[in-house]
């Protein structure tokens, strides 16, 4: 279990890291900048964003690197699927921070 979850955390590094950091800081900056009720909002935006990224760029892009997951016995739907928890998790504790910084700071 600790071997899979590694691997697909290798995968969210190698492939979808800095596209979901990238846009991970544009959105906590933009929690900075507009005050903290827009928080949901921006995580339903980044939601919406997950789609389009992962049909549009990551499947096309490294639907060579799949076959290498699955004949390691880790699935397509899983790796995207936990790849993406992860960094919506990420997104979620980042956006807090910055949203506790904004409250502190008034």
């Amino acid at each position: 279990m600790t071997a899979k979850l590694l691997l697909i955390l290798r995968f969210y590094r190698s492939t979808m890291l800095l596209f979901c950091g990238a846009a991970s800081l544009a959105l906590a900056w933009v929690a900075k900048v507009h005050g903290t009720p827009i928080v949901p909002a921006l995580l339903l935006g980044k939601a919406l964003i997950y789609p389009l990224f992962l049909y549009v760029w990551i499947i096309p892009r490294y639907s060579d690197e799949f076959y290498y997951y699955r004949n390691l016995g880790i699935r397509r739907r899983t790796l995207l699927g936990v790849s993406c928890a992860v960094d919506f998790g990420l997104c979620c504790l980042l956006l807090n921070y910055s949203a506790a910084l904004l409250h502190a700071a008034r």
